[in-house]
């Protein structure tokens, strides 16, 4: 069995993505861990490793399509900051904001992912996908930065996807398995960030 999931990459050199970055090194326990800058479109899911071929090919077939005009990468805006408590985990993120092209990408990446789940493994998928800040096993360590977090992510912002691609589980950790779509640079697109009052 193969365990998997797709994620949006985004472009590294831009201010936002330099800020994160630095804030995750700083404050982040699990900084090394989840390294790759990435937000997941959907759960982790499994599937027969004979499948996976098949998967990619039609991932990479309905993005190549959905994405065939578009001559800029696309962007994607964040909200401000919020917290996901399950159990005792605690994951400080951005909050993403889909426009309709992003969001209906999305639905079809998952519905593609879903039909290719075994039938005797147990999905469960997420309520919603996020940008990860940090990932905190208790709650004192995280209220001690949340002050920190606000005053530097107080405005919104947007980032460049670089590419779509998927991820899989091996020894434990997650590899990226194949690039399904990468996106050429926006030219304006180096050392910027767009900022918008709350």
């Amino acid at each position: 069995m193969a365990q998997l999931f797709v994620a949006i990459n985004f472009r590294e050199e831009t201010l936002l993505s330099q800020k994160i970055a630095g804030f995750r090194k700083r404050f982040d326990p699990k900084y090394r861990t989840y390294c790759f800058f990435h937000m997941a479109l959907l759960a982790p899911f499994e599937t027969l490793d004979k499948e996976v071929p098949s998967l990619i090919e039609t991932l990479k077939e309905e993005l190549e399509s959905f994405y065939y005009d578009e001559v800029k990468a696309p962007m994607m805006s964040f909200t401000g900051v919020d917290v996901y408590s399950h159990n005792k985990k605690n994951i400080l993120y951005l909050n993403p904001y889909y426009d309709i092209n992003l969001g209906y990408c999305s639905e079809i990446i998952l519905d593609i992912c879903k039909s290719y789940i075994s039938p005797n493994s147990k999905y469960k998928p997420n309520k919603k996908q996020f940008l990860p800040l940090g990932y905190f096993s208790n709650k004192e360590e995280l209220s001690k930065i949340l002050e920190q977090v606000q005053l530097e992510f107080q405005s919104n912002g947007e980032l460049e996807i670089e590419s779509i691609s998927l991820y899989e589980k091996k020894f434990g950790l997650w590899f990226e398995k194949e690039t399904l779509l990468s996106f050429e640079k926006n030219q304006a697109s180096f050392l910027q960030e767009s900022y918008h009052e709350l």
